[in-house]
């Protein structure tokens, strides 16, 4: 009997030893709303130099087709593991190599969305709506000294 209870005071000290929540009992989903995953996407496109967000074209403005929101659109699968499919519409600054940003966009998504939730992402598809041609700051600054 003594033994038993030297064995539940241990079990109590190291349970308050190791702050957390005992999970082997829970039962329920997690599901990450795509607006969040959404969310993360973009503020990786806003980490990749040269890129901005585009319009996904006359499709998502006639409101035909999936919700689409700062150049991105999220597609989650049901089941138990959730794949990710995500569609991106950029802009490129003039004078980047196409084929590298979108890699690089690829990436990044691919890593945050990962890290941040959790889910695998199966699909990253680049779509690249145009160029953009910003002027150098450094030209600006010259024409306000002059």
């Amino acid at each position: 009997m003594a033994e038993q209870f030297n064995e539940e005071i241990a079990a109590e000290e190291k349970t308050e030893a190791e702050p957390g929540v005992d999970q082997t009992n829970l039962e329920g989903k997690v599901r990450i709303a795509e607006e969040v995953i959404a969310q993360l996407v973009a503020k990786a496109l806003s980490s990749v130099e040269g890129v901005s967000p585009a319009s996904p074209g006359i499709m998502t403005n006639l409101r035909l087709g999936r919700k689409t929101a700062n150049g991105v659109r999220i597609s989650v699968s049901d089941g138990d593991a959730a794949d990710i499919v995500v569609d991106t519409y950029i802009s490129v600054k003039y004078g980047l190599r196409i084929p590298d940003v979108c890699w690089d966009v690829q990436e990044a998504v691919k890593n945050q969305v990962e890290r941040f939730t959790g889910y695998s992402v199966k699909n990253v598809n680049v779509y690249v709506q145009g160029i953009t041609f910003a002027e150098d700051e450094a030209s600006d600054d010259k024409e306000e000294t002059n």
